[in-house]
């Protein structure tokens, strides 16, 4: 908030002077381009997943309007960590500066300045050749009938040994379609089952949304490989780690369509990086963060759809909605008993204890549509609290792992908090575009259910 006061009071300032690019206001050749080039164009491309490109002096200026709204009001870069999170490696946050300068040249009318490299490009990462290539097996068109369309495929790496992943890059077949992509390592029997729903529809891969859909487990956290979000040019884990794939496992990469663009057959591959076994790296583990959800309908909405029986029969974590206030502490009583106002701040907490002394590297976190804020916080209430993670807006379509720039000391009898906060007031949109009402919810998988699901990526 203070860095928002600090733009706002210099905008203010500004206002009062005249403006033109002679009175030493940027230009977008000296002081835009950089910036964009830097933070927007991964997406804002010819071709890319955003609806209109910024790589160029003519789209830049086109668009200045809608740039200084987006990046003044923080919208833009997408995001998440709120300022409370620690300095996370790859940030695309753009700096008060920054957004000053992008406010500034959008109110002084877009001033071209002196032309100099015309062409932007997005940061490419260093070429290098993978140890794996895994590719969907077959090309899938996204339904256009959707609005997003979220869909699983099995991948055969031919991983036959117990294997160090270093680093991963993902390849969109069409970036103007692929939103997002999570890679979740699965075992053998989940393999099987996974077998039994590739193509049951006729069609390549199977529907999924909040995570393979292969039995309970499958979809956690604690299987997650990796994550890529538009703009990324590949993930390394921090030197002398890597993350292991047992034998015989494999890989599902589940990934979001965003079907603003017309449909076309994307074969999205994936490409992997081995630790060199010799090097002995640290095998990179996740501390699961679970707390429980017990949504309800705000008042003056009423019948079957707002009785915890009705999400209860439409899950298949029914045994996670009841045990996890086991594990919590809590029961469902303490639950129904809150003062829930008008239904959108719906809080809900878990504490979890360090079992063992180590060294935290990344955090993540994964709610669905009702989601509408998550903290994870280290030794909350004490004078030594630290926040690991905070967003304070939450957008299920804008989530990954976010890698610590200093890794944070763990100590056995350390206490972590995961919080998450639900807005469940009003209708919302769904995958379909179709209205979601208000309804009970609890822990699963599916579109409408809920979860608050986190983990600490560590190291002893």
């Amino acid at each position: 908030m203070k860095a928002r006061h600090w733009i706002l009071a210099g905008l203010l300032l500004w206002l009062g002077g005249s403006g033109g690019a002679a009175d030493g206001l940027p230009t977008y050749y000296d002081a835009v381009a950089p910036i964009l080039n830097t933070h927007c164009v991964g997406c804002h491309t010819e071709g890319g997943i955003a609806p209109f490109p910024l790589d160029s002096a003519e789209w830049a200026v086109k668009m200045a309007p809608a740039i200084a709204s987006a990046v003044a009001e923080g919208r833009m870069p997408p995001w998440p960590p709120g300022e409370a999170s620690p300095k996370m490696r790859g940030e695309r946050r753009l700096s008060p500066e920054a957004i000053a300068t992008l406010v500034s040249w959008a109110k002084a009318g877009a001033p071209l300045g002196e032309a100099k490299n015309p062409t932007l490009t997005p940061n490419k990462s260093v070429a290098r050749t993978p140890d794996l290539v895994a590719a969907m097996p077959r090309a899938y068109t996204p339904d256009s009938r959707l609005y997003d369309d979220y869909r699983c495929f099995l991948l055969d790496t031919g991983l036959e040994r117990d294997t160090f992943v270093q680093g991963y890059r993902i390849q969109p077949g069409q970036s103007q379609l692929v939103h997002h992509v999570i890679l979740f390592v699965i075992g053998p029997e989940a393999v099987q089952r996974a077998r039994a729903q590739d193509g049951a529809d006729g069609r390549p891969g199977w529907q999924c949304f909040g995570g393979p859909s292969l039995g309970a487990g499958t979809g956690s956290l604690g299987n997650a490989l990796g994550f890529w979000v538009p703009g990324t040019q590949g993930t390394d884990y921090p030197p002398g780690t890597g993350k292991e794939i047992k034998a015989g496992s494999r890989i599902v990469m589940q990934v979001h369509y965003n079907l603003s663009a017309p449909a076309h057959p994307d074969q999205t591959r994936l490409e992997l990086f081995f630790a060199d076994p010799a090097s002995q790296p640290k095998s990179i583990r996740r501390m699961i963060l679970a707390a429980p959800v017990e949504v309800r309908c705000p008042p003056g909405v009423s019948g079957e759809a707002c009785g915890r029986a009705f999400a209860l029969e439409r899950s298949e974590l029914k045994r996670v909605a009841d045990g996890i206030h086991l594990l919590c502490g809590t029961t469902l009583e303490d639950y129904l008993r809150r003062d829930i106002g008008d239904g959108s701040h719906q809080e809900t907490h878990c504490d979890f204890s360090v079992r063992e002394d180590g060294v935290a590297l990344g955090v993540l976190a994964h709610m669905h549509l009702r989601g509408k804020a998550l903290r994870i916080s280290l030794n909350p209430g004490t004078p030594g609290e630290k926040v690991l993670l905070d967003i304070p807006r939450w957008d299920f379509h804008w989530q990954g792992e976010y890698w610590f720039e200093e890794p944070i000391a763990l100590r056995q009898g350390d206490r972590v908090r995961i919080s998450c906060v639900y807005d469940n007031a009003e209708a919302i949109p769904g995958p379909d575009g179709r209205p979601l009402e208000p309804r009970y919810l609890t822990w699963g998988e599916g579109t409408t259910d809920e979860m608050c699901l986190g983990g600490i990526s560590w190291v002893k």
